[in-house]
């Protein structure tokens, strides 16, 4: 397994609102260009977006692509 990839991708879908989105609808198209394996693709598909959202809101808008200096 690839912890760091997952780590990466979590992080990505926090600050990324778009990225977030393609997460939920569709992991395995929004992680096609990540190493992972069937286990981390199913996990990655069970995220929700309350969850994900809720955590988002609390990051610093400046550390969001939608504050226009995103890190991705």
């Amino acid at each position: 397994m690839s912890q760091a990839a997952v780590e990466q991708i979590i992080g990505r879908a926090v600050v990324d609102p778009a990225f977030r989105e393609q997460l939920i609808a569709d992991a395995r198209t929004a992680c096609a260009d990540y190493d992972l394996t069937e286990e981390e693709l199913e996990a990655l598909e069970k995220l929700d977006t309350e969850s994900l959202q809720a955590f988002a809101g609390k990051l610093d808008p400046r550390l969001t692509k939608s504050a226009g200096r995103g890190f991705f």
